[in-house]
């Protein structure tokens, strides 16, 4: 079989190195002019995928691609403009979540900061929202919750007088106490891919959750029971089939006292969580993702494991991908930092020079390296020995996920079973 990538930073290439290895022939086109060199020497590149390809496209932002695609008759696995808007547009995103019987925390959209610091100067002092913002190229760091009333309204000064110009609109959500949970299901022509998958993960970059956020430092995966998450997901199933969406799909939940209330949705593969399931698939993954494409599958095998991953980087990292990456760069650089002992790992920012494993073009962000296991700490153990042997200069990762993980995956799944259907 083939298939062909289309990508903005060269996150799927990991994904293609493993149908590439399973005996398909693999075409790469990554659209970030920052990112280019990723996965040169391992990957052949191609701006246009040749005849009878299936296309994976690995990110947001593509969907009018992904659309002209399938108009001229490719089988295209994610994206679409439907999805860029459910991500991309909160307002639209949440309103589709209360559309299909979806709670969401008690919400308020604003679209100029003054209007928005007003009202928050009439709400109690002890009141605890999480600001949001919407637009393009924004850092995720700025995703941030607030103490109370007045550390909101300092830090919604603060963040006025640098993004203001960025930002389109902003939410200010209520805080609810709960654990957060991803509910992911794969999606086919002809409806749900079963069975769907939890993930929890830690974006915090530093030990005891300090440092900014980013897109995920670890996480633990899961197979999901037919619990109350997945019982609300189903409802969206008819209206994705006349979508014609056909991909990945998660809601990002609080499971509250009240029941699931959701965030956000992320309608295409989740970074760090779509290479540590990648432990829990039985069989080719090539296979699947074309069967799933062509309507020829309704589920999939699974192991009965719980995967857990770790993300290793290097500096400049993390700073974001809007970032002006080439002026960073230029102070910081890391293109062809050497990576010896890293083995067994889904890579992100690598290239092949003169024969050996480097690092590519990029913000530092090398690899997650991940293993699956009946427990919930030994899953950890085995990444853990790979990278403390690794050899990479300045390597960085968050050496506390034995801890901390376990414990989310615990309250989750204690909350999970509270509400799981009869």
């Amino acid at each position: 079989m083939k298939f062909h990538l289309l990508s903005g930073c060269g996150e799927g290439c990991g994904l293609m190195q493993r149908i590439q290895e399973e005996g398909n022939e693999c075409t790469v086109n990554i659209e970030g002019k920052d990112y280019t060199s990723a996965f040169d020497g391992i990957l052949t590149k191609s701006e246009n995928p040749k005849e009878g390809s299936i296309i994976i496209v690995d990110t947001d932002g593509m969907g009018k691609e992904a659309d002209g695609y399938r108009k001229r008759g490719f089988k295209v696995f994610g994206g679409s403009a439907f999805a860029d808007k459910l991500e991309q547009e909160r307002d639209f995103g949440l309103s589709y979540m209360q559309g299909h019987g979806i709670q969401i925390p008690e919400t308020k959209i604003f679209t100029t900061f003054v209007q928005a610091i007003d009202w928050v100067k009439e709400r109690k002092r002890d009141e605890k929202f999480v600001f949001k913002p919407n637009g393009e190229d924004l850092p995720c760091k700025l995703t941030y919750c607030a103490e109370d009333r007045d550390d909101l309204l300092s830090y919604l000064r603060f963040v006025g007088r640098y993004f203001v110009s960025k930002i389109e609109d902003f939410v200010l959500q209520t805080f609810v106490e709960g654990p957060i949970v991803s509910t992911e299901f794969w999606v086919g022509p002809n409806g749900f891919i079963r069975p769907a998958n939890h993930t929890v993960e830690v974006k915090k970059f530093l030990n005891d959750n300090l440092g900014p956020s980013t897109g995920c430092q670890g996480n633990l995966v899961w197979e999901a029971d037919e619990d109350e998450v997945t019982a609300l997901m189903l409802a969206l199933e008819d209206d994705l089939i006349k979508e014609s969406f056909v991909g990945c799909i998660d809601l990002n939940a609080i499971l509250s006292e009240q029941g699931p209330m959701g965030l956000e949705w992320t309608p295409r593969f989740g970074l760090d969580a779509m290479p540590t399931f990648l432990r829990l698939v039985d069989g080719d993954i090539g296979k699947l993702i074309a069967d799933i494409t062509l309507g020829q599958t309704d589920e999939m095998r699974l192991h009965d494991l719980i995967a857990g991953g770790v993300r290793i980087s290097i500096p400049p990292y993390p700073i974001e991908p809007t970032t002006d990456v080439k002026k960073v760069l230029s102070q910081s650089p890391n293109i062809g930092v050497p990576i010896k002992g890293l083995e067994d790992a889904y890579y992100y920012e690598v290239m092949k020079w003169e024969g050996e494993l480097v690092h590519s073009s990029g913000t530092g962000v090398i690899a997650v390296v991940s293993d699956a296991a009946d427990d919930v700490v030994d899953c950890l153990t085995i990444p853990y020995e790979i990278l403390e042997g690794a050899s990479i200069p300045d390597k960085q990762y968050r050496t506390d996920l034995q801890i901390v993980l376990p414990d989310m995956f615990q309250e989750a799944c204690e909350v999970l079973c509270g509400i799981k259907k009869s």
